[in-house]
């Protein structure tokens, strides 16, 4: 079924992977988000900026959050090798058409020639996310640079 078809019956068809691969790694994502910049904001910079009257929200969205996010960044490239992963057996689990279920499918077909394919594909999808993480560090932090 192509997306434009049905809209709401494909929403329905995703839903369920997306909370259950989602789910799990929004409750890091969210630790570690609350837990650097609780560090964050109790830094001489941050402190620095509320002296001279700075607004809080200013303060928190202009000077924390780009340093407390790093570490989130990271932590989320890290996780989408999960989401990857997960995906194979959620798919299967779910009954949801996608390139995990084919994956199993090519397994217990000993399609040697398609696992191959995907494995390579998954591999590259891998490498492209932590390319983007590292790249995305440049932008959040003007210190560091790529040369």
């Amino acid at each position: 079924m192509h997306l434009w078809q049905d809209p709401w019956a494909n929403l329905q068809l995703v839903i369920g992977p997306a909370v259950v691969l989602g789910l799990g790694q929004g409750a890091y994502i969210a630790r570690m988000s609350r837990s650097c910049l609780l560090e964050v904001i109790l830094e001489d910079y941050v402190r620095t900026a509320r002296a001279k009257g700075v607004g809080e929200a200013f303060v928190v969205v202009r000077h924390a959050l780009p340093n407390a996010l790093l570490p989130v960044v990271t932590l989320s490239g890290i996780l989408m090798g999960f989401v990857l992963g997960g995906s194979v057996a959620v798919e299967q689990a779910f009954g949801v058409p996608g390139l995990g279920r084919a994956l199993v499918v090519a397994v217990i077909e000993r399609d040697t020639i398609v696992v191959q394919n995907l494995v390579l594909l998954y591999a590259v999808i891998f490498v492209v996310i932590n390319v983007a993480v590292d790249l995305s560090y440049a932008w959040l932090d003007p210190r560091i640079r790529y040369h």
